[in-house]
C-alpha cells in the first residue's frame, strides 16, 4: 500500500489519533516528491516550569483542577493534549492545562490512563501511589491504531518533549517498516520495535518533529527522510555519522516502496 494512502487512511480514523503525520494527507499518491535524506538536527526542547521547595528541590505540584485519586495531572503540563486523545475518560483541559476529570475505575480505562502517562512528554502526568502494573503497560506499546481499519499501522506513544508532544506512527511494510517522526527513545520501545522487523525508513514528516532521530536511526541504521524544503544545514551537526547518507544529497523518493 502506498505510504500517502497509509498515512490518508490514518488521519481519517479519527481523532483518536491525531499526529503530524497528517502534514502527508495532502501528498499525491503517486507523486514523486523531491525528499533530502538528512542526518541530524538540534530542536529546542519546550521548557516546562517548576517550582522550588523550601528545601532548594525542583518539586511537581498537583494541579487543583484534578478531582480527588490516584492519578493527577502536575503544573508542567504545556497543553499538547495527548492524554486528552489518548484516555479521553479521564482526562480533559481545564485553564489552558490538561487535569484528571475522572479517575479510572475499569481495567481498561486504567490501561490508557498508564498508556497516557508514558506518552506524555514532559512526565506531567502522576500517581499518588506507584502503579504496579506500569511494566504490563509498557509492554503494550506500539500500540495497534486500527486492527481492521489500518493493520499494520501502530500508535509508538512516548510522546518526546523535543517535538511539543508529536505524535510517532510504526507503519509495517514487506519493503521495509517505516517510523513516522520520532518518538521519545527508550530501551524498551526500541526492543518491541526491533521484535517487530526494525525500521528501515524513518520519515521526517516536519523540521521540528525530529526529536530523537539520531538515537533511533543508530541502532537501526536506518535512513531519513525530510522533505526538501527544510535545509537540513540549518538542524544538521554531524553529517560523518555511519549508515548516513550526504545530508545536502537530493533525492527522488516516491511515497510507496
Amino acid at each position: 500500500m502506498a505510504l500517502a494512502n497509509i498515512a490518508i487512511n490514518l488521519a481519517s480514523v479519527g481523532s483518536n489519533f491525531p499526529s503530524s503525520i497528517d502534514k502527508l494527507k495532502n501528498s499525491s499518491t503517486k507523486a514523486q516528491i523531491n525528499l533530502r535524506v538528512s542526518r541530524n538536527s538540534s530542536v529546542k526542547a519546550v521548557q516546562s516550569s517548576s517550582v522550588e521547595s523550601d528545601t532548594g528541590r525542583w518539586v511537581r505540584k498537583r494541579r487543583p483542577q484534578n478531582v480527588d485519586g490516584d492519578f493527577f495531572v502536575d503544573h508542567t503540563c504545556i497543553d499538547c493534549g495527548t492524554c486528552r486523545w489518548m484516555a479521553p475518560q479521564v482526562f480533559t483541559r481545564v485553564g489552558e492545562m490538561s487535569a484528571v476529570y475522572k479517575q479510572p475505575t475499569s481495567s481498561e480505562d486504567r490501561l490508557k490512563a498508564l498508556q497516557a502517562l508514558l506518552s506524555c512528554p514532559t512526565s506531567s502526568i502522576r500517581t499518588e501511589v506507584p502503579p504496579p502494573d506500569i511494566l504490563e503497560a509498557q509492554k503494550t506499546f506500539p500500540i495497534p491504531v486500527d486492527e481492521k481499519k489500518l493493520p499494520g499501522v501502530y500508535h509508538c506513544g512516548y510522546h518526546s518533549e523535543k517535538s511539543y508532544g508529536a505524535a510517532s506512527y510504526l507503519i509495517i511494510h514487506p519493503g521495509g517498516n517505516i517510523l513516522i517522526d520520532s518518538p521519545r527513545f527508550t530501551k524498551k520501545l526500541a526492543k518491541e520495535i526491533e521484535t517487530m522487523g526494525g525500521v528501515r525508513y524513518l520519515f521526517l514528516t516536519h523540521k521540528d518533529d525530529v526529536a530523537d532521530h539520531a538515537k533511533w536511526a543508530t541502532p537501526f541504521t536506518c535512513d531519513r527522510i525530510l522533505h526538501s524544503k527544510y535545509d537540513s544545514r540549518t538542524w544538521m551537526r554531524d553529517s560523518s555519522e555511519k549508515g548516513f547518507l550526504e545530508a545536502t544529497a537530493v533525492k527522488k523518493w516516491k511515497l510507496f516502496v
